[in-house]
């Protein structure tokens, strides 16, 4: 069901969507795949190239250190093999008639033994001590400095090492972490190398011999490799104190105490490294000595140069993605903007707008648009050709209708003046001339179909008041014009071919003084004219007769009046006639409201 509603979005939505999805698609599924297993690949196999680097470093400082400590351990066993040391070993000097000369004769020679069989031999060592059972004395050194005589007799001998050692009977034994208070001064730490000495006839222990290696030239047997920043470097001795670190307050300490209790069993899991939440912690053990080297390293820190070099291929790819997506976009626009803009202008052709431009030039699209823009200036030509021949057409059917007006009219206008002539004296004719010069000078205006309001009225009663000279007042005229609608335009001889109607057909005949009302006012709108008489009347039939001659109706001048309101206003606008048998007629036009200027309000 979801499927098919994605499907249908999809199938919905617009072709500039559909391109980017699927250019996304391509992308991104690509992206995440690739980038992914390629990154998984980086990390996990740099991570197993640091850290075993890690481990052999550990490992080569184990080898190190049981390559130093094997020859010291060799040179341990020298008071046994010297029988010179193994016959001072033995001696008794409080048995000796001069002691004091016995002990400082055998403590040089024995000094000169140290000096050169064993200091020459390694350059590790510190100091050398033979202490002798027999008579609990230092039976020879490796310097005369300084020695702790106190400390001699009172502690040396019962120290833990010490007993470790003589337990071992003639045995190396290798001594962990301890302060050298006998020959060191502010008791400094060392390591050691002890060995019992047993006359190897009688298996008596006669004493034993320490060779002490001072920190400082252990460090000497590992190179001072930082693989991070924060990497810290542990050697820890059999009884889990620390021989070295990095941090001097922490020598002789235990281990546990330093790293924490969960690194106590470290020791003898025959695992080269093992890991908590934040650290690595590789180690490796001595054969020789039972030491153990420990490197720490943060895990944000060991993989910091890896992190770094994913984060800039993470953000490489991601800037690659969104320039894709970015190229992608821009395709799937550049293909889909012209016809989103062909479709937007066809959609204006389609209401009526023929003046679009598409102006598209690039593409298959383009061509498309020249097409159209040539097919749509076609038309607007046709169209214009077709205006023109309609205003010219229009033009001579005013011209036709207005010539059918000018003699007619030309005609009675005359014929009152011979009326007059015939009947009136001059002054009589000179006021008819008058308003026929008027009527003439209206007439004659050419230069538009449009008079006011205030002219068209001026006209009718100039025209009315011939007509009733010669009709020897046979009528009476009312006007009744709003003032507001006096500067309004209206088309020329609308109002004319009414009155002339009225007078002619309405007036024809009847017993009584005939009344002519011309009503002009705005409603809704609209320019509205009213020409009422008490007339006679008509009926449909006599409305419908074409022109003729005396009392007929002038239906030329009804329809002229029609045709053109039609051809300049459309057909919501035109002349309406009520009228019956001894009704009389009103006849009522309608036209738009047209200002001044010549257009509508």
């Amino acid at each position: 069901m979801a499927m098919n509603k994605l499907k249908e979005r999809f199938l919905q939505s617009s072709l500039r969507n559909k391109l980017i999805l699927a250019f996304a698609c391509f992308i991104i599924v690509p992206f995440f795949v690739v980038g992914g297993t390629l990154s998984w690949l980086y990390v996990n196999s740099n991570r197993t190239m640091l850290l075993d680097a890690v481990v052999e470093n550990n490992k080569q400082v184990i080898k190190n250190i049981d390559t130093s400590l094997q020859p010291i351990m060799r040179l341990s066993i020298l008071p046994m093999q010297d029988k010179t040391l193994l016959q001072m070993m033995n001696k008794d000097y409080a048995a000796s008639p001069y002691p004091l000369y016995e002990r400082e004769k055998d403590f040089d020679t024995a000094g000169g033994i140290i000096k050169n069989s064993m200091l020459l031999n390694s350059d590790l060592i510190d100091s050398v001590v033979i202490y002798q059972n027999t008579n609990k004395i230092i039976l020879g050194r490796s310097h005369n400095d300084y020695m702790n005589h106190a400390y001699l007799q009172s502690d040396f001998a019962n120290e833990s090492f010490v007993r470790k050692v003589l337990e071992k009977k003639g045995e190396n034994v290798p001594i962990g972490i301890h302060s050298d208070q006998l020959m060191s001064f502010r008791g400094t730490p060392v390591v050691s190398v002890g060995r019992a000495i047993v006359d190897p006839y009688t298996k008596e222990d006669l004493g034993f011999i320490l060779l002490n290696v001072g920190i400082d030239k252990l460090k000497t047997l590992w190179s001072d490799i930082h693989f991070t920043n924060h990497t810290r470097f542990y050697l820890v001795d059999e009884q889990q104190r620390l021989i070295y670190s990095q941090n001097n307050d922490e020598i002789g300490s235990l281990v546990s105490d330093v790293l924490g209790s969960e690194f106590d069993s470290i020791r003898g899991e025959g695992k080269d490294y093992r890991q908590d939440r934040e650290h690595y912690l590789i180690s490796a053990t001595a054969a020789s000595a039972n030491w153990t080297a420990i490197t720490v390293i943060p895990k944000s820190e060991l993989f910091g140069f890896v992190n770094t070099i994913v984060q800039t291929i993470a953000i490489s790819l991601l800037v690659l993605l969104v320039l894709s997506i970015i190229t992608s976009v821009y395709i799937a626009t550049g293909i889909t903007k012209p016809l989103l803009i062909l479709q937007r202008k066809m959609k204006l052709v389609s209401q009526g707008n023929l003046d679009v431009t598409i102006d598209i030039q690039k593409g298959e699209v383009g061509k498309i648009s020249m097409t159209i823009d040539n097919m749509l200036a076609e038309i607007r030509r046709m169209i214009g050709q077709i205006y023109r021949d309609e205003q010219e057409k229009r033009q001579l059917e005013m011209l036709a209708l207005q010539s059918q007006i000018k003699p007619h009219f030309m005609y009675n206008t005359l014929n009152v003046i011979k009326w007059m002539a015939k009947i009136q004296g001059a002054s009589g004719i000179e006021e008819a001339l008058g308003a026929f010069s008027a009527v003439i000078r209206f007439t004659a205006k050419t230069e538009s179909d449009f008079v006011t309001v205030a002219e068209e009225a001026a006209f009718i009663r100039n025209y009315t008041h011939i007509l009733d000279v010669r009709y020897f007042n046979k009528f009476e005229l009312s006007m009744d014009i709003q003032p507001e609608v006096m500067s309004y335009q209206t088309l020329k001889f609308l109002l004319q071919p009414l009155v002339e109607n009225a007078i002619f057909h309405g007036f024809d005949e009847i017993p009584y003084k005939g009344k002519l009302g011309i009503r002009i006012y705005e409603e809704t709108g609209h320019l509205v004219m009213l020409v009422t008489d008490n007339g006679r009347g008509m009926s449909q039939q006599e409305d419908e007769k074409p022109a003729a001659t005396g009392g007929q109706l002038n239906a030329i001048g009804m329809d002229n009046i029609r045709k053109r309101i039609e051809l300049h206003f459309g057909d919501a606008y035109g002349l309406w006639i009520t009228s019956g048998p001894d009704q009389g007629t009103t006849a009522k036009i309608i036209v738009p409201i047209i200002n001044g200027q010549g257009t509508g309000e």
